[in-house]
């Protein structure tokens, strides 16, 4: 794949600002690490700042190869895909594509007021729930690039495929509750469009389709753009750079709002990091 790779100097300077004394990254500068602004982070910037956000989630590594966090009966891994990508080659990573395959979300039965594929799972955001946008995504797209001979990736295109809004974009989970269509969404839509690079042309056209259309209306949003940015320039779709400026010029008015997760992306989407998240066809 050839892109430019040169990141914007400010971005990934912005960033570097956030991480904590431990290396981690937290949501915001003054707030504790956590794994996902830290694997996002350590994917996005060079080394050693990127070094030190590795060593950090290799230490923070849960029993069973997962990285989350948990409050309660509730746990949320769905950070585990964006870690595995950031980590090196090596018992980590393993563990953390491990899980990855073994954690899929509950099947439900079929439900005449949330149609959908009962044969599907994909992944949820807690553990022992319905399957959603955003984690199916992330694991697919982690199992793509990783570990493409995943049995489990069949089930992460399944999912997306039942799952896809009839205007052609994704929306958090079900396209159509209690017989109303949802609309799809531009940031669950750039997630699920990030797994399904060179997938069927019958889900992704439509799906880059409804992403021109939803980053244009939603571009205010810094987390929305950037991984718009990232899913179009990944797709090679004309509306990349367009795209791109708008992030830029966003970022340039502060209007990623000092969260570590927003400018993460923005500097994977703009710069070198991309190149880690491109899945061979």
């Amino acid at each position: 794949m050839e892109m430019d790779t040169s990141a914007p100097t400010d971005l990934t300077e912005n960033l570097r600002k956030h991480q904590g004394t431990d290396g981690g990254f937290g949501p915001r500068a003054d707030l504790p690490s956590e794994p996902e602004p830290t694997a996002l982070a350590a994917l996005a910037l060079p080394s050693p700042a990127a070094g030190a956000a590795v060593t950090w989630l290799v230490a923070r590594a849960r029993p069973d190869g997962s990285f989350g966090l948990s409050l309660g009966s509730v746990d949320n891994d769905s950070a585990t895909p964006i870690a595995a990508l950031a980590l090196p080659a090596g018992l980590a990573r393993d563990r953390a594509l491990d899980h990855i395959e073994s954690a899929k979300a509950e099947a439900t039965g079929e439900d005449p007021s949330v149609p959908h594929d009962a044969r599907t799972k994909g992944w949820s955001w807690t553990r022992a729930t319905f399957g959603w946008t955003e984690p199916t995504g992330r694991a697919l797209l982690a199992l793509r690039v990783l570990r493409p001979d995943s049995a489990a990736i069949a089930d992460g295109l399944a999912t997306l495929a039942d799952r896809q809004c009839a205007d052609g974009g994704w929306n958090y989970g079900n396209p159509v509750v209690l017989g109303t269509e949802l609309p799809g969404f531009a940031q669950t839509t750039a997630a699920a469009l990030l797994g399904l690079q060179g997938a069927d042309a019958a889900i992704v056209e439509p799906g880059l389709a409804a992403l021109r259309r939803l980053w244009r209306e939603e571009h205010q949003g810094g987390l929305s753009l950037a991984m718009a940015t990232a899913a179009l320039r990944l797709h090679h779709d004309p509306d990349a750079r367009e795209a791109e400026v708008a992030l830029q010029q966003l970022a340039a008015t502060d209007g990623l709002l000092g969260d570590t997760v927003s400018l993460a992306w923005a500097a994977i989407a703009t710069g070198p990091a991309l190149e880690r998240l491109v899945v061979s066809r």
